[in-house]
């Protein structure tokens, strides 16, 4: 189930968009044009009465109303069909990340106050380089690419958290033995690797995110798989779609291009990958264009963390794709600039 932030925002965004003159009277109204079950209703109402992200559900209200008003997008006409993707996975090798689909026809992805790009499979992103696969592959990577620093530290682990009766690997940990890794771990009292544990976990950090790294860098030696890459990282697919959130600083309110746009736009150039890893393990990605209108050399930064998805040795581990650049400067990523209609009488009343 979607959480109370994202459940708020993305339907905030939806209401926004249903011709409605403001987030009370659209709660008030329940319109029907956005089709979400009673239950939806009734948990959005509960998450607007606790008032924890009342700033926020206005923002992504007053996106909306932008995106309905803007040219660009329904340009003032009232959908008659807007659809929540909730937390259904969105079926098909590459889908479009929507989070709202009007009238089958606009996408909008909803991005507030996170830079997570994607959440996968260490194999997949590194192995894979985010191609749909024909089986799920969710190996352990730590055990995979650091053995003898994964089982050390394991050992010291189980030798700190004085647990006897473990398995000697934990590839052999059963659900009910992770269970109990997970308590003892609470019951240390700290969250994160005990100082005790530092020494090991530095030396898994360093060999896990050194090969990871290279694996990479051996699944991208042909430039056109490197800029195929690129698209996919930046989650740029063959329909376009929109972006509507805000991040730390600003609104974003950005339309994304498709690769065949893209390529009008910007020459590809390189993508560069190396290890850095810093209190987990990291690999940074470092794009490389040009803009051919200009001819200026620019650049796209992010890293993928991996990390375990709960405790240490208590679930397989993640990777999650991060965006350093700022949205707004992303390569593919175009603003929805330029003033809607209502905005243009603002101005005309303030100037008059």
């Amino acid at each position: 189930m979607a959480d109370d932030r994202t459940t708020i925002t993305e339907l905030a965004t939806g209401l926004g968009t249903t011709g409605t003159s403001s987030l009370r009277e659209a709660m008030a109204e329940r319109p029907r044009n956005l089709a979400i079950s009673d239950d939806s209703w009734k948990r959005l109402e509960r998450i607007l009465a606790v008032g924890e992200y009342s700033a926020m559900a206005l923002a992504a209200f007053a996106n909306g109303v932008y995106f309905a008003n803007h040219p660009v997008g329904l340009d003032r006409r009232v959908p008659r069909l807007i659809e929540w993707s909730g937390d259904r996975r969105i079926p098909g090798d590459q889908a479009v990340p929507a989070d709202l689909l009007i009238d089958r026809v606009y996408m909008i992805s909803c991005k507030y106050l996170s830079q997570i790009l994607h959440n996968a499979a260490p194999a997949r992103v590194f192995d894979d380089i985010l191609l749909p696969s024909s089986r799920a592959r969710h190996p352990d990577w730590f055990a995979e690419l650091a053995p003898h620093q994964h089982l050390a530290l394991y050992r010291g682990v189980l030798k700190l958290l004085s647990l006897e009766g473990m398995p000697d690997t934990p590839g052999w940990l059963d659900p009910a033995q992770r269970r109990r890794l997970r308590d003892a771990f609470r019951a240390h009292g700290r969250r994160g690797m005990p100082d005790e544990l530092r020494a090991a976990y530095d030396a898994l950090i360093a060999a896990v995110s050194e090969r990871s790294a290279e694996r990479w860098q051996e699944s991208l030696r042909e430039p056109a798989q490197q800029e195929r890459m690129l698209w996919r990282l930046l989650r740029i697919y063959s329909a376009t779609y929109y972006i509507l959130g805000i991040d730390r600083h600003r609104t974003m309110r950005l339309r994304v291009m498709t690769p065949w746009e893209w390529r009008q736009t910007f020459e590809f150039r390189s993508l560069r990958v190396e290890p850095d890893g810093r209190g987990q393990p990291q690999v940074n990605w470092t794009a490389c264009y040009r803009e051919r209108g200009s001819g200026q050399q620019c650049e796209v930064h992010g890293h993928v963390e991996i990390r375990w998805s709960h405790r240490p040795f208590c679930g397989p581990p993640e990777a999650k794709i991060y965006l350093d650049t700022r949205h707004d400067e992303v390569p593919g990523y175009v603003q929805l600039d330029g003033l809607c209609p209502e905005q243009n009488q603002l101005r005309l009343l303030d100037s008059g």
